[in-house]
């Protein structure tokens, strides 16, 4: 049986201690949170993030309930900001036991992405841990997954692992037989939600903010996580901040952690 991960953000406006208790109690050992956060225009964190205060309380919160962290977000390469700026929230990662960071590619200089994607992963190896490589639509830097690839062997550092979110790989018009070609150590992990139809986009981000439970879309689920090896972490990734009165996030996170192992343990998700 594959181990599932918990993203935050499928407990729409959750706060990081609760996800871990949440998952706890569905019997989840495994979490992605923030430990930096991308910010609003006023300046304000629009996720909530694990304050370095916190950071003995939080460690203790983890231990007592036997959850680690596989990715710690969030960690973009963009233009005007150096990456060494994340150095006190990728110590506060570490320290909690953080599997990866994540990062996304909005800068567009190709000599720029190189030196400052070579220089998170030279941070994050020596913190101990891997860098998640996103590609998405709206990271003009790296918006497929051809564009990932490519990426990851310019860069050429052990490290760095590609991620496969399934809806970036459909909107950004990746294929099955894309993932298939990939030497499967270079994949890290992976995130399970669906979505109602197919098209190439560049400008889905309500969508990626109000995702679908898997089993209700159209993703071929089950035959893209036939293509990952075992060594690569699930991360249920489903968030819905378009709420309807009376949204039950829990409940929906509940109902997406089910579907998730049904798709994991039995292949019976479309």
């Amino acid at each position: 049986m594959r181990e599932l991960a918990l993203h935050q953000i499928t407990i729409s406006h959750g706060v990081p201690d609760a996800l871990v208790r949440f998952a706890a109690s569905a019997r989840l050992r495994k979490v992605c949170l923030f430990t930096a956060s991308p910010r609003a225009e006023d300046g304000e964190n629009i996720f909530p993030v694990v304050a370095a205060a916190d950071k003995a309380a939080f460690q203790s919160l983890l231990a007592d309930n036997d959850i680690s962290i596989i990715n710690a977000e969030y960690f973009p390469v963009r233009s005007g900001i150096n990456v060494s700026h994340y150095a006190r929230e990728l110590d506060l990662a570490a320290e909690l036991g953080a599997k990866r960071a994540v990062t996304h590619i909005s800068e567009t200089n190709p000599e720029r992405i190189t030196d400052q994607l070579g220089l998170l992963c030279e941070m994050t190896r020596n913190r101990g841990m891997e860098t998640g490589l996103e590609f998405t639509g709206f990271a003009k830097g790296c918006d497929s997954l051809e564009k990932a690839v490519s990426l990851h062997h310019r860069i050429g550092q052990p490290n760095l692992k590609i991620a496969i979110d399934a809806l970036h790989l459909f909107r950004t018009g990746g294929t099955l037989e894309q993932v298939k070609a990939i030497k499967p150590r270079n994949i890290g992990y992976a995130q399970i939600c669906d979505g109602p139809h197919f098209h190439i986009s560049d400008d889905y981000y309500k969508e990626a903010m109000n995702r679908l439970i898997p089993g209700q879309g159209v993703f071929p689920l089950a035959a893209l996580f036939a293509l990952l090896g075992d060594h690569v972490d699930v991360d249920i990734e489903v968030p819905h901040y378009d709420c309807e009165p009376h949204f039950d996030a829990k409940d929906w996170a509940l109902r997406s952690i089910a579907a998730s192992r049904l798709l994991t343990d039995n292949r019976r998700v479309k």
